[in-house]
């Protein structure tokens, strides 16, 4: 049997079952990075699990932001792509031909603005996942009395025409402030190790 003819099948297969254990909501296909859920692409079935086995019996543990996702739009759904259902934000970072999308679980509304000496902003109103990786570095910020900063990983979505550098400013809607140490981009999407600024 030929594998495009297995995934329309598993494609169909997965439409069904979202149609059954998914709720309603909406799908997000972001073309400017400065207003990435400007306007709705569709409004898919979505059911998410940490699991590709969708068997519900686990939740994500501490820190993992990692969930596979059900949705009735599968033929349509692309990496970047941002979901949102049940009062929950996530994108995709992988689509493959025989599984369910792999998604982020995304905690926080972002702010990008470029190094010193630049003006504006590169990305806003971003959904992304930012998960502490370690409780501080071996140096300190230098003012006396400060505690070390920690150190955070943060997860994009792919944007268009967006390349985060070290040195980048990151706000969030908690009015928390990171510095980017170092940032990747691969197909899955921006990744970054930030530090937390307290002054």
């Amino acid at each position: 049997m030929h594998l495009e003819l297995i995934a329309s099948r598993v494609c169909k297969g997965h439409a069904k079952a979202a149609g059954i254990l998914g709720q309603a909501g909406m799908q997000y296909r972001p073309a400017y990075p400065l207003a990435p859920m400007q306007d709705v692409y569709a409004h898919p079935m979505l059911a998410f699990d940490a699991q590709d086995s969708f068997s519900f019996s686990r939740v994500p543990g501490w820190g993992k932001v990692m969930e596979y996702v059900l949705t009735d739009r599968r033929d349509d759904t692309l990496v970047g792509d941002i979901l949102t259902c049940a009062g929950k934000t996530f994108f995709v970072a992988a689509v493959e031909e025989l599984r369910p999308p792999l998604c982020v679980a995304c905690s926080r509304i972002v702010q990008v603005s470029g190094v010193t000496g630049t003006t504006g902003n590169v990305v806003e109103d971003c959904p992304a996942a930012i998960v502490l990786k370690s409780k501080g570095e071996a140096s300190g910020s230098g003012v006396p009395g400060s505690v070390k900063p920690g150190q955070f990983i943060m997860y994009l979505p792919r944007l268009p025409g967006v390349l985060l550098q070290p040195y980048m400013t990151v706000t969030t809607d908690l009015d928390v402030t990171y510095t980017i140490n170092t940032a990747e981009m691969s197909d899955w999407g921006l990744r970054c190790t930030m530090s937390l600024q307290q002054i």
